[in-house]
């Protein structure tokens, strides 16, 4: 009997102290949270010094932020290491950072690898981001881009935007992966509409040729984060009249921004704008006289749709956009030039926008993909955009 007291109340001490254990855990993790730096690391200590993984990390974090002022990086890396080794992947990631940097730490390539390699074997996708750009440079380890790629990719299936645009900047470029366009195309939209402005000024890039108002939009999406590089092309844009009106005082406001977000290049361009705006504007007399351009009789003419009949389709379908041009003739001419007078019709959506579809329409992306290889050209294929009846008018 007496025994089996001891027993019970060996069993009632343990789960006590298992109940304190706790209590304690979730005071210092409150606190860290709360950004209460002293009584976070008081309260954290102790159960880092018997080894809780949590406890360890958030220790380690309070040195890094300078428990006295300034960071003691030797104790950030005693720490990381004690969390690392109860496979906290955030404190492995970490670790191999400090290793890869020499960071309170001798810098040792072999040891960031090894912590990397623990990080990503526990689903980190900035481990595995970070890995993969040693594949790809070739630091430390044999350059492998198949083994980049796969990094990448997997980085970007958690979420990770800078990983979905340089997944999808793989595949544009067939690098660790065979090419594949469209499925670039849609790794750089997450990233974009993720917020990313290299990615955004990336999508620009790719439709700027055949979607010229959906890349001006993801420009200016890229601009209203600070990129340089967008502002500047929209003020090439503007100045050649890239698939929309020339318009010289939006290039010269786009240029202008361009160069006071730092980039220098654009300073000629915005000078070279202003010149041209300050030229008086002489007319030709010849032209006066000049007969209009005859247009064949027996020339085939486009069928055109308007934003009325687009509304009218099922908005849950799916067509295959071709091209976005700024005017009838220019979505005339493009239709000639690739054959497609029995295939495809132009869209007007507002006065100087058109879109070229093709005149099926298809129940799935599955369906529509496999009807491309058949109806259209490889070097149509590449650039051709499935999307939805609605998106087309909601956009």
């Amino acid at each position: 009997m007496f025994n089996r007291f001891r027993v019970i109340i060996t069993a009632v001490l343990l789960l006590s102290s298992t109940s304190a254990i706790a209590t304690d855990l979730e005071r210092c993790q409150a606190l860290f949270l709360k950004g209460e730096v002293v009584p976070a690391y008081q309260a954290c200590l102790p159960l880092a010094q018997v080894g809780d993984v949590q406890a360890a990390f958030n220790v380690a974090r309070l040195q890094a932020i300078g428990l006295e002022g300034t960071p003691d990086w030797g104790k950030v890396v005693k720490w990381l290491t004690v969390s690392a080794a109860g496979n906290h992947h955030e404190a492995a990631y970490n670790l191999a950072i400090a290793y890869q940097l020499g960071k309170g730490v001798t810098a040792d390539q072999q040891q960031a690898l090894k912590y990397y390699q623990q990080s990503v074997e526990l689903g980190n996708p900035k481990a595995m981001r970070n890995l993969a750009l040693l594949y790809e440079k070739g630091e430390g380890v044999e350059k492998d881009l198949d083994q980049a790629f796969s990094l990448y990719q997997r980085s970007a299936e958690q979420g990770l935007a800078d990983s979905q645009l340089k997944t999808g900047l793989m595949l544009l470029q067939g690098e660790g992966v065979e090419k594949d366009p469209q499925v670039a195309r849609y790794w750089i939209e997450l990233a974009a509409e993720s917020g990313d402005d290299k990615a955004q000024l990336a999508l620009g890039v790719l439709l700027i040729d055949f979607d010229p108002y959906r890349a001006i939009h993801w420009y200016n999406q890229a601009v209203s984060r600070g990129n340089p590089y967008a502002a500047h092309n929209l003020a090439l844009v503007y100045f050649e009249g890239t698939g929309v009106p020339v318009d010289m005082m939006q290039a010269l406001a786009y240029a202008e921004t361009s160069n006071e977000l730092g980039n220098g290049v654009s300073e000629a361009l915005y000078q070279k704008i202003l010149a041209q705006l300050q030229q008086p504007i002489v007319s030709d007399p010849q032209s006066i006289s000049k007969p209009m351009a005859t247009v064949e009789s027996d020339r085939p003419r486009l069928e055109e749709r308007n934003l009325e009949w687009l509304k009218a389709q099922p908005a849950r379908h799916y067509v295959v956009q071709l091209a976005r041009l700024n005017s009838h003739n220019s979505a005339e001419s493009f239709i000639q030039e690739q054959g497609l007078l029995n295939t495809a019709h132009a869209v007007v959506l507002d006065t100087h926008d058109y879109v070229v579809l093709l005149k099926q329409d298809f129940s799935d992306i599955a369906t529509a993909q496999n009807a491309l290889k058949v109806m259209l050209p490889q070097s149509l294929t590449k650039d051709a955009w499935i999307r939805s009846y609605r998106s087309l008018y909601t956009h």
